[in-house]
């Protein structure tokens, strides 16, 4: 069986655990339909993929982003057998296919049975590898809205309040770092601490920003982002956001 949200779970299991809400009940027409949000990058850049599956086989719609701007770029689909042919409005094309490192399992692939994709992107001369893997898959097609169990503030606003924080890391800034926080903020390192205020926060700012610490971060996508409990996600757990900031780092 895929493991397709290992790295959530990690993440998920140093939080407090919650059975999450009943999903709505879905349209006949929805409900063989799922959402693969897939991690990965495009030659040196950090991208993500989302792709609408009908029965675990048939790509129905997907478009991709890079984590630097976080816009969706649509998708026209080509799918033959493990292959997807994906064209994009400007002319650049991903040929991809799908993988999975078990030789034990059997072929060909599918959505039931692959980790990820892998291939090449291509623009006129240009070409660069491309890869990814498959973390969270929703029930039902993409939704409209990705953080309303988080905050009432729109999906960018949200996205934008994550991206504050990315960057006072990428920057080493511990007194921008310090406002991006929600407080009481939680750090799991070495020892579990519990920070109670902005003014409190300075003594810990290094082991937020110690090299293990940044390079996780450094690969977080802060676009459709794993939501549970109220929180979303980026790195693989690393980070947890609420309505306020981050609430909770995972740190090495």
């Amino acid at each position: 069986m895929i493991a397709r949200a290992r790295a959530v779970a990690m993440g998920c299991l140093l939080l407090a655990a919650a059975i999450p809400a009943a999903a709505p009940a879905q349209s006949p027409a929805s409900a063989s339909l799922e959402t693969f949000v897939a991690e990965g990058s495009v030659g040196p850049y950090r991208a993500g993929l989302n792709l609408t599956i009908r029965d675990r086989r048939e790509v129905v719609a997907a478009h991709y982003y890079y984590a630097s701007t976080g816009k969706d770029i649509p998708l026209k689909i080509v799918q033959v057998g493990e292959t997807l042919v994906l064209d994009e409005p400007d002319g650049a094309r991903m040929a991809l296919a799908l993988t999975n490192a078990d030789p034990k399992e059997p072929r060909p692939l599918n959505f039931a049975t692959a980790t990820g994709l892998a291939g090449q992107w291509t623009s006129g001369a240009k070409a660069l590898p491309a890869r990814f893997g498959f973390g969270t898959v929703l029930q039902g097609p993409s939704p409209a809205r990705w953080y309303g169990d988080v905050t009432r503030e729109s999906d960018a606003a949200f996205e934008a309040r994550v991206r504050r924080f990315l960057n006072a890391v990428r920057k080493g800034d511990c007194k921008v770092l310090a406002g991006t926080m929600s407080y009481p903020l939680t750090i799991n390192g070495r020892t579990r601490v519990t920070v109670r205020l902005a003014a409190a926060f300075s003594p810990y700012c290094r082991q937020v920003l110690a090299p293990a610490s940044v390079a996780r971060l450094r690969e977080a996508i802060p676009h459709e982002m794993f939501v549970r409990d109220g929180q979303a996600m980026v790195a693989n757990g690393t980070a947890w956001f609420d309505a306020n900031g981050a609430k909770a780092l995972n740190l090495p």
